[in-house]
């Protein structure tokens, strides 16, 4: 019995609380993910120690970075825009969408800037922080925010028009725990 061709599952990254939705669904998967998590210990100095004590302070961030490659000259995802060249900017503008102030008129947008969205003073009382995401991979799916998004364009077609980009992507995984401190030891 020969193995049979599965479908490729397809990692995506979907905005919360923006109508319509921007989703990404990943044309290529990420070859790598760095999954990092940090925590604090404060130095407990100790009279006549060699090295001080470390007492655990507080948890830190769990930060997630891939990136991922599009590519107009081929058939994306369900979802995946192109403009009426093949050029890829609206489906840039989507990873875009994910840490620019969140607007219902995100697809709206014109020459890969939100700028246009806000260009009268009543708009500029509307910026709010960026659209909160799930990250979707595999077994994964994690509530976030995107904090840094950088996107390197690599193929152009006659006339400058995006066909390939890598999108580089760092999030940080948000957890509703109430973030409320804890009483001191005796309080």
């Amino acid at each position: 019995m020969g193995l049979q061709q599965q479908p490729s599952v397809r990692g995506a990254l979907v905005s919360v609380g923006v109508n319509p939705e921007i989703r990404c669904n990943f044309q290529f998967n990420p070859s790598e993910l760095q999954d990092r998590r940090t925590v604090t210990y404060a130095s407990i100095g100790t009279p006549g120690a060699f090295v001080p004590n470390r007492q655990y302070a507080q948890g830190g961030d769990r930060t997630i970075t891939f990136s991922v490659d599009l590519d107009g000259t081929r058939d994306g995802p369900d979802g995946f825009l192109t403009d009426q060249n093949g050029c890829i900017t609206p489906e840039l503008n989507k990873y875009r969408a994910f840490v620019n102030p969140r607007t219902d008129n995100w697809q709206q947008v014109a020459n890969s800037t939100f700028a246009s969205l806000y260009t009268s003073s009543q708009d500029l009382k509307q910026f709010v922080p960026p659209p909160s995401a799930v990250f979707i991979y595999g077994d994964m799916t994690i509530s976030c925010i995107v904090t840094d998004l950088s996107i390197t364009e690599k193929l152009f077609d006659p006339n400058l028009g995006v066909l390939r980009a890598k999108v580089a992507i760092t999030l940080i995984e948000q957890v509703d725990f109430g973030n409320e401190p804890t009483s001191p030891p005796g309080a």
